[in-house]
């Protein structure tokens, strides 16, 4: 009876460190796509700006595009998947209701979109 005990206790731990190992990972992972989102988007911004003239006024829209793309890029690379996380969570606590019905209005569109 203790044996089997043992060998639980063992298999426990074993678990434990495989989903410590899976969760590290995982975290690398998301970390890695991050930049590599962060690094298309400010290549597509860079594409955007050289395609449209700037002397138009769609050429000096698409130009305040691309600076915020690149923002949002250099954002992304710096921070990562944790610094947004993070910075999720203290817009959610500071604006509770309006992040409710944010949420409540995405998942209400996104039902809407399915089709069955």
């Amino acid at each position: 009876m203790e044996q089997d005990m043992k060998e639980m206790e063992d298999q426990a731990k074993q678990a434990g460190s495989s989903i410590k190992d899976a969760i590290h990972d995982t975290a690398s992972s998301v970390e890695h796509m991050a930049k590599r989102a962060g690094d298309a988007v400010e290549s597509a911004a860079e594409r955007v700006r050289e395609h449209l003239s700037q002397d138009s006024t769609a050429g000096e829209a698409a130009d305040a595009v691309a600076r915020k793309v690149k923002e949002t890029s250099v954002y992304l690379q710096e921070q990562g998947i944790g610094g947004v996380v993070e910075d999720l969570e203290i817009l959610i606590r500071r604006y509770p209701l309006q992040a409710l019905l944010l949420g409540l209005g995405c998942g209400y569109l996104l039902s809407r979109a399915r089709t069955d």
